[in-house]
């Protein structure tokens, strides 16, 4: 009966227990308490019968299994594994019963790990911190023995650390120092804190000066013991003394440099100036302390000059720099280069501001682009007149052979031929020149590149030559873009023309259109959303050009070619692609050909296909024609060609007898040169106007100017005509003029 009462007990001490507790028998629990269920994340029901192995994590079954099979009641640590597979850390004592059965006793010590874990962490990084702190750390008695010094204090004295525990600090003091050690004891002792500076001397007999600030301990200790911190300032005192002789030397460097040297106050106030404002500016430093900075501003700079100011006020990081004119003592003003910084002292702004003269600068920049400009002059003047003289030697020869006696009429059309083609390269020249020199914007619409193309290829075969063999790729219909239609003949033009001359023993010349992808990438270059575009690629199998060329293609009047060029034409190609809000690349080898890829704006809307009226030949027998023209040879010229086809010319050379010429002849229509000699054409053309609203009138002009075309183009009753043009083409316009009933 006792016996039973003493299980009992037992049994209700396992099971009220903060600690788990289990009996096994055979290798499985018999029986836990509620502690060690909770351990394990298991009702006490599920642990009866469970095989110990599966509660431990098999790397400690062995271990586990060992302790259970023998009779050892140490206590020994190892992991348990939990219901939810998470190990813990527990604490095992176990014994054996007189039944065989075997009881333990299981502790959960992970927080207790965790907490000696962070202990010993916690440690180490303090300790690591003492021993890699460049501070000089340490502690000694008040015997003023040495204790402990960390390695930072070792190698400031030339020794270890560990030699320089027992040692007496005085020895360590520079002689001076030694006295006010005794004081530095007993201030310790009174205020439990000292600081200040001492000298220190190393081993090497090196001196050095610390800075210190130690506290005494007497807590916790069974003697007291002063903890030290202490830095080695040498350096610092040293670059201190080295700042006031740096000082010394900079303020000797602004007083007699010849900037201008000025501090602003936030209100604009000058409160210091350099001493070289006399030299700059005629002026002494106390006429100009206590003054607005904006008063020796030019005035017409001066708002330019607040804002300047007030971004530098705004902005404390702010590194502004700007241009204004200031005033001179003999009321001239020179210009000045000025570079503005904020200067905060003492949690106040100030605004520095360091002004350089260029006047002189600036005139010699002047001078220095006028010598361009006159130098790229040249340049131009050179290249027009290699080309035009190579125009005039092609037109010389076959004037020649016409005029002489016996030249045969097969003679003559063929000497014809020449000097018309001689004209039309001419023509081309000059229209680069003007196109470059007065870029006009482009009159653009949507156009069908298939058929426009249809239009243009016999020219391009011309232009390409026998040699060169042309491959076009462009589709027929369908490929719709926004352009020019003269410009995009312009640059195609010079695209074909540069292409042959790069294969003067032949190749082939390529032409081909493509629509690319929202996602096409480009060698060549960057494309901003290349699917608004449409690309035309022109390639060709010559020579190629190097890197170093190919950088300065369309660089204006640069030219690689030995027989001359006025280096403009890629130059105008570009700068119609840009105001066409396109692009234009090049790519090349050297052997291996070149490639112009031009990206033009795809059309907005289909492209209609419109049937062509075909322009008939103007019945222009009887009709009176007036040229307002001061070139005798030109109207000469006109005239007899306008008269073989039955018109009646009449010619006026002054702009001011176009009124009265009008009024006597009644013309059917003006030819009108625009750069006439005593008024300007447009002038005319307004005159014309008033007398007759519904005259029509061609523009003729040699300059280009493409102003008056985009006035007058509105008007249906006007033409423009840039010469030289043949007289096809007059004869054409003014045979639209007569189907659009505004003609003769």
């Amino acid at each position: 009966m006792r016996l039973a009462a003493e299980a009992e007990r037992f049994r209700v001490l396992c099971k009220v227990g903060f600690d788990g507790v289990c009996v096994v028998r055979n290798g499985r629990v018999l029986e836990a308490n509620d502690s060690f269920a909770a351990m394990m994340g298991y009702s006490t029901g599920e642990l009866e019968g469970m095989p110990v192995e599966n509660l431990v994590p098999l790397d400690e079954r062995a271990n586990v299994l060992e302790h259970i099979g023998s009779n050892d009641s140490s206590r020994y640590e190892t992991r348990v594994l939990k219901k939810n597979g998470t190990s813990l850390a527990v604490e095992v004592c176990g014994a054996a019963m007189p039944s065989g059965d075997r009881v333990a006793a299981i502790r959960d010590i992970s927080t207790r790990r965790e907490a000696y874990q962070a202990l010993v962490a916690s440690e180490d990084r303090f300790r690591d911190l003492v021993e890699s702190s460049r501070e000089l750390i340490g502690t000694h008695d008040l015997a003023g023995r040495i204790l402990s010094a960390n390695p930072a204090a070792g190698k400031a004295l030339n020794t270890s650390s560990e030699s320089l525990r027992g040692q007496k600090l005085e020895d360590h003091l520079v002689d001076g120092n030694v006295p006010t050690f005794v004081d530095y004891l007993d201030l310790l002792q009174r205020e439990g804190s000292a600081s200040g500076n001492i000298g220190v001397v190393g081993s090497d007999g090196s001196r050095r000066l610390w800075e210190y600030t130690n506290t005494l301990r007497t807590d916790g200790t069974p003697t007291p013991i002063v903890r030290v911190v202490a830095r080695d300032v040498t350096e610092r005192e040293e670059s201190l003394a080295a700042i006031r002789h740096s000082e010394e030397h900079f303020r000797s460097m602004i007083e007699n440099a010849s900037d201008l040297i000025t501090t602003i106050q936030p209100d604009g106030t000058i409160s210091y100036q350099s001493p070289s404002v006399e030299r700059v500016l005629g002026v002494t430093v106390d006429s100009v302390v206590g003054t607005a900075f904006i008063n020796f501003v030019h005035p017409e700079s001066r708002v330019e000059a607040s804002e300047f100011l007030d971004t530098q006020r705004a902005d404390p990081a702010a590194n502004t720099t700007a241009e204004f004119r200031f005033r001179h003592h003999n009321a001239s003003w020179r210009s000045f280069e000025v570079v503005a910084r904020n200067l905060i002292s003492d949690g106040a702004m100030a605004i520095v501001i360091v002004s350089r003269d260029v006047t002189e600068r600036k005139l010699l920049q002047v001078q220095l682009a006028q010598a361009n400009r006159l130098s790229s002059l040249g340049r131009l003047a050179a290249t027009v007149a290699h080309e035009f003289n190579n125009v005039l030697m092609g037109i010389q020869p076959f004037a020649e052979l016409m005029r002489r006696p016996n030249a045969t009429s097969e003679m003559i059309n063929r000497s014809a031929g020449h000097i018309s083609n001689s004209i039309q390269r001419g023509k081309r020249i000059a229209s680069e020149i003007l196109r470059f020199t007065q870029p006009a914007l482009p009159v653009t619409s949507a156009m069908d590149l298939g058929e426009w193309w249809a239009k243009f290829i016999p020219e391009a075969e011309i232009m390409a030559g026998n040699v060169v063999r042309l491959v076009s790729k462009i589709p027929h219909r369908g490929t719709c873009i926004v352009a020019d239609r003269h410009q995009l003949s312009q640059v195609m033009t010079n695209l074909v023309t540069n292409a042959r001359d790069s294969m003067p023993s032949g190749g082939t010349l390529t032409i081909e259109a493509c629509e690319p992808s929202a996602d096409s990438v480009f060698d060549f270059g960057v494309v901003a959303k290349p699917e608004r575009f449409i690309q035309i690629s022109v390639s060709d199998t010559g020579h190629g050009m190097s890197p170093e060329i190919l950088e300065q293609v369309f660089e204006p009047l640069f030219t690689t070619k030995n027989s001359g060029g006025t280096g403009l034409g890629l130059a105008v190609a570009h700068q119609i692609l840009t105001q066409h809000g396109g692009c234009i690349f090049a790519e090349s080898q050297v052997g291996r050909g070149t490639t112009f890829h031009l990206f033009f704006t795809k059309g907005v809307a289909p492209c209609d296909e419109k049937c062509e009226i075909p322009i008939q030949s103007p019945n222009l027998v009887g009709r009176t024609l007036l040229m307002i023209e001061d070139e005798p040879v030109i109207v000469e010229g006109i005239s007899a060609l306008l008269r073989e086809e039955g018109m009646k010319v009449m010619a006026v050379d002054r702009g001011l007898e176009a009124a009265a010429a009008i009024e006597r002849c009644h013309p059917d229509i003006v030819l009108l040169d625009f750069g006439l000699p005593d008024v300007n054409g447009s002038e005319v053309y307004k005159v014309i106007r008033q007398l007759d609203p519904s005259l029509p009138v061609i523009f003729a002009t040699g300059h280009g100017d493409q102003r008056a075309q985009q006035e007058a183009m509105g008007d249906s009753r006007t033409r423009f005509l840039q010469k030289p043009f043949e007289m096809e083409t007059l004869l054409e316009m003014i045979a639209d003029l007569q189907a659009t009933g505004s003609g003769p």
